[in-house]
């Protein structure tokens, strides 16, 4: 293990990021983040978790030294573990995975003491060794669910809602979690900072020609797969031995195999039947590619048994693929999914009160009945 070190910056911008990582999340050492950011830095992240976790956009060092307060204060034990990490020209990839327990106020909800584990994906644009800007997406509805601010997956007609917004609102009301042991809000060595690995993820040397297949791949999978809905082309695209790995509300098991994926983005288009996607940043390094998405649609069909809502979303995700002979190997996704059910009306804000909880459900319940409606006088101009 190595100090960390004060006063000084690192020497990569792998290593910029790392630091930003270990020693201002893991080892609590926010009074190095100006070091470590740009004065115009700024965080990009899904508009509800803005509004909620800070009332505005998280812009400048101050603003980001506040963001980790309130991180460590709603999870005083939260680790980080990089899971990968690469780099190609002024941006950085780092997949990774946090750790802890919900023992302060977050996201308006009050403490549960329930373990948390969610994942995390960053592309950090760097300016002159510092970071500049950083999209992140993290899998918010996963720990939405567990802290209990978002009904589980298949939680679908009106009576599951109105049993889950009961038990939400009471826990609400009644939960009382006391912080029973001292928690080392500050200071150094709270956790020991990791040397910088001499060998980064998506290593390696592939010529101009590896790197465009590579690329070519992923603009295939996205123009072609989802935007012409050509899901017939998987296996030009996946190879036989592929793993997807998605946040366990999205697909619970892992995705085996071209036809893994296939079934996976069937169940996209039977839900949202005008799915789009564009593809908004690509980082690729050796065999490693990243890409930033933005889709669109309408719920006309059932997603995860949830009623089709005829309501149009927006959503954002990040995927890192390893690539093997110029086609997706692996993935690990993460999605706004907790944007997504916002948006089709399936979860309340988070934090909401038992009257803002019985409003959601009214809504929710009005949205379910019109959709039936719609569904009905369609199947009757059919026929």
């Amino acid at each position: 293990m190595t100090e960390t070190r004060i006063g000084t910056l690192p020497d990569t911008a792998a290593e910029t990021v790392w630091r930003w990582i270990h020693d201002c999340g893991n080892a609590r050492r926010r009074e190095l983040v100006g070091k470590l950011v740009t004065d115009g830095f700024r965080i990009h992240g899904t508009a509800w978790m803005g509004r909620a976790w800070t009332g505005a956009d998280l812009r400048g060092p101050d603003a980001c030294r506040t963001w980790l307060l309130t991180l460590h204060r709603a999870f005083p034990d939260l680790t980080t573990t990089v899971e990968d990490l690469f780099c190609a020209g002024d941006r950085v990839v780092a997949r990774i995975t946090h750790r802890g327990s919900h023992r302060g106020p977050w996201l308006g909800l009050a403490p549960t003491g329930r373990a948390v584990e969610f994942s995390q994906t960053l592309i950090c644009r760097m300016e002159n060794g510092r970071i500049a800007e950083i999209w992140q997406e993290l899998d918010g509805l996963g720990l939405l669910i567990t802290l209990g601010g978002a009904p589980p997956m298949g939680t679908a007609g009106p009576g599951q809602a109105l049993r889950w917004a009961a038990g939400a609102a009471a826990r609400t009301a009644f939960n009382r979690v006391p912080q029973d042991r001292p928690w080392p809000w500050r200071g150094t060595g709270w956790q020991s900072v990791p040397p910088f690995p001499a060998q980064l993820s998506g290593t390696g040397d592939p010529d101009g020609t590896e790197l465009a297949a590579n690329e070519k791949a992923l603009h295939r999978w996205i123009d072609e797969c989802v935007n012409e809905q050509a899901v017939h082309i998987c296996s030009e695209i996946f190879h036989e031995t592929y793993l997807g790995h998605s946040p366990p509300h999205a697909e619970p098991e892992p995705l085996h195999g071209p036809e893994g994926y296939a079934r996976f983005i069937r169940g996209i288009l039977t839900g949202f039947p005008d799915a789009h996607a564009t593809i908004e940043d690509m980082v690729s390094a050796g065999d490693r590619v990243c890409c930033r998405v933005r889709m669109t649609g309408t719920h006309r069909g059932v997603y995860r048994d949830l009623t089709p809502t005829g309501r149009r979303f927006a959503m954002s995700q990040i995927v890192v693929c390893r690539m093997v002979d110029g086609k997706i190997a692996e993935s690990w996704q993460e999605i706004d999914g907790a944007g997504l059910l916002l948006q089709l009306g399936y979860v309340p804000r988070p934090g909401s009160r038992p009257l803002a909880m019985l409003s959601w459900f009214l809504r929710l319940g009005a949205s379910l009945a019109g959709a039936a409606g719609r569904s009905r006088t369609e199947g009757a101009r059919r026929g």
